[in-house]
C-alpha cells in the first residue's frame, strides 16, 4: 500500500519551481495511463472493426506513459518533461497527417492542446518551440495538400494562414497566464514566509514576556518580605526601647527600598526601549566610545582600570544617547568583573568581518563560562548574586542593539580569560551608500 501511495505521489525537489514542474508533468501522466481504456471500450462499441488499431494504440501510449513515469521517479525531470511534450507533438502530428492534414480536429485541437502543455512543461521557450514546429508541419501538410478553391474556409492554406496566427497567441496567452499564476504563488509564498516569522516573533516574545512576569513577581517580592520583616522587628526595637537595633532595622529597611527603586528604575528604562528614543543619526563611534568611557570613569578610576580606544573607528547610525548606553552598560560591566586581575584593561575597537564592522568590548577579567553566555543577556540575572547592581544592564544592552537591527554575543578574551562582547550597529548613511 505504501508502495503504491509513492507511485501516485508527485517527487519533491529542492526546488519549488520544479517540485510543481513534476506535479503537473505526474497530473498529465496519470490521466493519460487512464485515457486509454474507455478510448478502447468507445473504438469497440462504435467502431468494432478497429478496436484492434486501438488496443495496438493504447499499449503503445501506455508504454510511453510508464517510461516518462519511470523517469520522472529517477527524478529526470527535464528529459521526462521533454519526451512527454515531444510525444504529444508526434501523436498528433501522425493522427493530421493520416486523417485530413490541417483540417483534422487533430491538427487545430491537438497542436493548440500540445502548445499548452509544452509551456506547463517547458516555459515560454517550449511554447515557442512548439508553436514554431506545429507552424512548419501545418504549412508542409497543406501544401501537400494544396489549395481547394471551390471551399474558401476549407482551404487547407487558408486554415493553416489560421491557424499560423491562433497558435502563437495561444503560447503568449498561455506563457501570459503562467507567469501570473507564478507570480501569484511567489507572493503567497512571501506572505507565507513573513507570516511565519511574526507567528516565531510572537512566540518568542510570549516566552519573554513570561520569564519577564516570572521574574519580576519574584524579583520585586524579595525587598518586599524584607521591608515586612524589618518592620515587624522595628515594631519590637520600639516597644523595648533598643534604638540601636531599631536603627540598623530602620537602615536595612531603606535598603531593601532603594533596591525596590532600582528595580522599578531600571524596568521603567527597559520598557522605554520599546522605540527610539531620539532621531538617528550618523555618529562617528569614537565619539560613542569616549562619551560612554567618561560616563563610566567613577567605576573606572575605582577599580583602576585602563581603557584603550582604537583609532579610526568608523561611523554609525542609530540614536546616539542608545548607543552611548550600550557601551557605557558594557565598559560598566567590564569593570565591575575585573576579579584580582593586577592591571585591569579594557578595548574598545573593531574588526571586519565579511566587510562589515563589528564592534567589541574586551576585558581581562573573570570573564564569563561557556554554559552562561546566553543567559548573561536574560532579564534579572547575575552570575555573581553578591554584586552589585540588579541584572538588568546586559539586558537593556542586547534590547538596544536589536532595535538598531544590530546582535550581541559573547566570547573568551584569551585562554587566559576576560570576556569580549561583540556587537553590530547599522553604518552610516554616506558609508552604505559607497
Amino acid at each position: 500500500m505504501s508502495r503504491l501511495r509513492r507511485l501516485l505521489t508527485a517527487p519533491v525537489f529542492d526546488d519549488e519551481a520544479q517540485t510543481q514542474q513534476a506535479f503537473m508533468l505526474h497530473v498529465i501522466l496519470w490521466a493519460l495511463v487512464v485515457v486509454p481504456v474507455p478510448y478502447v471500450l468507445l473504438s469497440a462499441t462504435v467502431a468494432p472493426g478497429s478496436t484492434g488499431r486501438a488496443l495496438a494504440e493504447a499499449t503503445a501510449g501506455e508504454a510511453a506513459n510508464g517510461f516518462v513515469l519511470f523517469l520522472l521517479r529517477r527524478r529526470r525531470l527535464a528529459l521526462a518533461c521533454s519526451l512527454q511534450v515531444l510525444a504529444f507533438f508526434a501523436f498528433f502530428t501522425v493522427l493530421a497527417a493520416g486523417g485530413g492534414g490541417v483540417l483534422s480536429p487533430a491538427y487545430m485541437l491537438g497542436y493548440g492542446l500540445t502548445i499548452v502543455i509544452a509551456g506547463v512543461l517547458l516555459g515560454g521557450r517550449g511554447a515557442l518551440a512548439v508553436t514554431v514546429a506545429a507552424v512548419v508541419a501545418g504549412g508542409v501538410m497543406a501544401a501537400r495538400a494544396g489549395p481547394d478553391p471551390d471551399a474558401a474556409r476549407s482551404n487547407p492554406i487558408y486554415v493553416w494562414g489560421v491557424s499560423a496566427l491562433l497558435f502563437p497567441v495561444s503560447a503568449l496567452v498561455q506563457n501570459v497566464a503562467a507567469r501570473t499564476v507564478r507570480a501569484a504563488l511567489a507572493r503567497a509564498r512571501s506572505s507565507e514566509a513573513k507570516y511565519r516569522e511574526l507567528v516565531a516573533e510572537l512566540e518568542a516574545k510570549n516566552a519573554e514576556l513570561e520569564r519577564f512576569s516570572y521574574t519580576v513577581s519574584h524579583d520585586l517580592k524579595s525587598p518586599l518580605y524584607t521591608l515586612r520583616g524589618f518592620l515587624d522587628f522595628m515594631d519590637r526595637d520600639a516597644q523595648s526601647g533598643n534604638i540601636v537595633r531599631l536603627r540598623a532595622d530602620i537602615a536595612r529597611s531603606v535598603d531593601a527600598a532603594d533596591k525596590m527603586r532600582r528595580l522599578l528604575g531600571d524596568l521603567l528604562e527597559l520598557s522605554r526601549i520599546g522605540r527610539l528614543v531620539n532621531p538617528p543619526e550618523d555618529v562617528p563611534f569614537g565619539e560613542i566610545a569616549l562619551e560612554a568611557v567618561g560616563l563610566a570613569r567613577g567605576r573606572l578610576d575605582q577599580r583602576g582600570v585602563a581603557v584603550e580606544i582604537a583609532p579610526d573607528l568608523p561611523v554609525v547610525r542609530g540614536d546616539r544617547v542608545r548607543m552611548v548606553e550600550v557601551v557605557q552598560n558594557l565598559v560598566d560591566n567590564a569593570a565591575k568583573f575585573m576579579g584580582d586581575q593586577a592591571e585591569p584593561k579594557v578595548e574598545i575597537g573593531m574588526r571586519p568581518v565579511a566587510g562589515e564592522p563589528v564592534f567589541f568590548v574586551r576585558d581581562n577579567g573573570v570573564g564569563v563560562p561557556p554554559r552562561h553566555r546566553e543567559r548573561v543577556f536574560r532579564l534579572f540575572e547575575k552570575l555573581e548574586p553578591g554584586s552589585d547592581g540588579t541584572g538588568v544592564g546586559l539586558a537593556l544592552v542586547k534590547r538596544i542593539v536589536e532595535l538598531h537591527g544590530g546582535r550581541i554575543w559573547v566570547e573568551p578574551a584569551s585562554a587566559a580569560g576576560g570576556a569580549t562582547f561583540y556587537f553590530t550597529l547599522p553604518r552610516a548613511t554616506s558609508a552604505r551608500a559607497t
